[in-house]
C-alpha cells in the first residue's frame, strides 16, 4: 500500500524528483509503475495563461504578481512559471529578490520555473544577452532549476551546427548557476519535432519542454514521447484546441483551448509521459484572446479545475 508523506512547508527544487514525496508502507519506496498509477498530478500555471494580455505585446500583465499567485492557490495550482520580463518589473518596481521569494512561498507555490528566452543563438545580441541574464537572476530569486527557451520560431536560417553549438554554450552557462534548460520544439521552427530537438540534448542539464500544441499540431508521435529518457523531460505543457488548424500554426497556437474542451488526444498523450517516466508538473499554458480577457480569478480557477478533469487519474 502506498501512501504520502505530510507535506511541509513551500519548497522548491532543482530538478523534479519523481519519487518526491512517495513511500511504502514499510519506508522503502515505491516502484515507479506504482507511483505513476496512484499518483496525484502536481499542476503549474503558466504565466501566459493568467497574464490577461497576449504574448508578445509590451505589457507582462494587467494583474498585479501578487494577485496572480493569490489566484492560482485558490484554484489549486501548486507551482507558477514566472516569465522573465514580469522578474524585470518586480526589480523596476522596487521589489527584491527575497519579498519575491517570499510571495511565492506564501501562497505555497512550491514548484517554480522561469520562461521564455528567445533569441539566445544570435551572436552579438543585447537584448538576448540581458534577458538571459534575467531569467537566470529569476531562477535564483524564487528557487527554480528549470529555464524554459524556445528554437528559432522565426526561421532565421541559422545553421543547425550553430544552434546547437549555441545552445550548448547556453547550458553551460546556465550549470554554473546551478540550472537545466528546457528546450520547446515547434512545428514551424528549426527543431519542428522530438526529434530535431534530441539532436540538441547532448549537454547534461538539457532537456525538452514538451508542449501539447506542438505535439498534436506537429510531427512527433505518442510513441516517440513514450521512448524518451525520463530526465530529459524537463517540463510537460498541457492545453487543448480545435481539430484542425485555423490558419498558419504560429497564428493558430494563439488560440488554444482549456483542457478537455478541445479535439486532442490529452488522455494518450498523458499516458505517454507517464510510460516514459517523466517527472516533470504539468504546466498549463492556454494562450488565448478569450481567457486573457477574463477575469484574473475565473482564468486561473477554470484552467485548474479543466485541466485536473483532463489529467487526474
Amino acid at each position: 500500500m502506498l501512501k504520502r508523506k505530510a507535506r511541509g512547508g513551500a519548497r522548491s527544487s532543482s530538478v523534479w524528483t519523481i519519487r518526491r514525496d512517495i513511500v511504502s508502507s514499510d519506508g522503502g519506496r515505491a516502484p515507479v509503475s506504482l507511483y505513476l498509477s496512484a499518483m496525484a498530478r502536481v499542476f503549474m500555471c503558466s504565466s501566459h495563461t493568467i497574464s490577461g494580455v497576449m504574448p508578445g505585446g509590451p505589457e507582462v500583465s494587467r494583474h498585479a504578481l501578487e494577485a496572480r499567485l493569490a489566484a492560482c492557490a485558490a484554484a489549486g495550482y501548486e507551482g507558477f512559471w514566472l516569465h522573465w520580463r514580469d522578474y524585470r518589473e518586480q526589480l523596476a518596481n522596487g521589489v527584491s529578490a527575497g519579498l519575491l521569494r517570499a510571495l511565492f512561498d506564501r501562497h505555497g507555490m512550491a514548484h517554480r520555473g522561469v520562461e521564455f528566452l528567445t533569441d539566445w543563438f544570435v551572436d552579438g545580441d543585447g537584448a538576448a544577452r540581458e534577458a538571459e541574464a534575467l531569467a537566470f537572476d529569476a531562477a535564483t530569486a524564487i528557487g527554480a532549476g528549470v529555464v524554459n527557451v524556445g528554437a528559432d520560431f522565426l526561421g532565421r536560417g541559422f545553421s543547425r551546427r550553430h544552434m546547437i553549438e549555441r545552445f550548448a554554450g547556453l547550458c553551460a552557462r546556465a550549470a554554473d548557476r546551478g540550472l537545466s534548460i528546457a528546450l520547446e520544439f515547434a512545428p514551424w521552427s528549426d527543431a519542428p519535432d522530438v526529434a530535431a530537438a534530441l539532436d540538441f540534448m547532448a549537454p547534461a542539464n538539457a532537456g525538452l519542454a514538451i508542449d501539447a500544441w506542438h505535439v498534436f499540431r506537429g510531427e512527433t508521435s505518442l510513441a516517440q514521447i513514450r521512448s524518451l529518457p525520463p530526465e530529459k523531460i524537463l517540463c510537460a505543457q498541457i492545453n487543448d484546441a480545435t481539430e484542425h488548424a485555423v490558419g498558419p500554426l504560429a497564428e493558430d497556437t494563439r488560440r488554444r483551448l482549456f483542457c478537455g474542451e478541445g479535439a486532442f488526444d490529452l488522455t494518450g498523450f498523458a499516458a505517454a509521459l507517464d510510460a516514459a517516466g517523466a517527472a516533470a508538473p504539468f504546466s498549463v499554458e492556454i494562450i488565448s484572446p478569450a481567457v486573457a480577457a477574463m477575469p484574473l480569478e475565473e482564468a486561473a480557477r477554470r484552467s485548474y479545475a479543466t485541466a485536473r478533469a483532463a489529467f487526474t487519474i
